[in-house]
């Protein structure tokens, strides 16, 4: 296995940890609140379109990450063989395109829940606009 695809899948797998967890307290929240379905899908419409913002600011800020200060880092045992003039920009485009990648899954959650919450305000009751949330 070459050193970019042990960076790639370094890169992976800490940023999909840190995601999965992210989505799993949103589930969380969501399960919470199964009670009132708009209020759950609205609440994780909304926390999932801040992580995709967060992960959007990530990737663009990638390249300005000291690569030996990232998890991506100590998970390939803060060792190499790329030169040490290309270590940086290889590490900052790997972790740039990860953070993009998922910020897509996390946008393509947040269009989902949206739906549903309008799809279940749309279908709740008519309620007086001091009882609305």
């Amino acid at each position: 296995m070459d050193d970019l695809q042990r960076i790639r899948g370094a890169a992976l797998v800490s940023i999909g940890r840190a995601f999965l967890f992210f989505m799993l307290g949103v589930c969380t929240v969501m399960s919470g609140l199964i009670a009132w379905p708009f209020l759950a899908f609205k609440s994780g419409a909304i926390l999932t379109t801040m992580l995709a913002a967060i992960l959007t600011l990530r990737a663009a800020m990638a390249h300005r990450q000291d690569f030996r200060r990232t998890e991506t880092w100590i998970l390939l045992d803060k060792r190499h063989d790329l030169p040490a003039h290309r270590a940086q920009g290889v590490f900052a485009n790997v972790l740039r395109d990860t953070y993009r990648r998922f910020a897509v899954y996390a946008a393509g959650a947040a269009c989902v829940c949206w739906v549903l919450a309008f799809v279940f305000r749309m279908s709740m009751p008519y309620m007086p606009p001091r009882m609305l949330v």
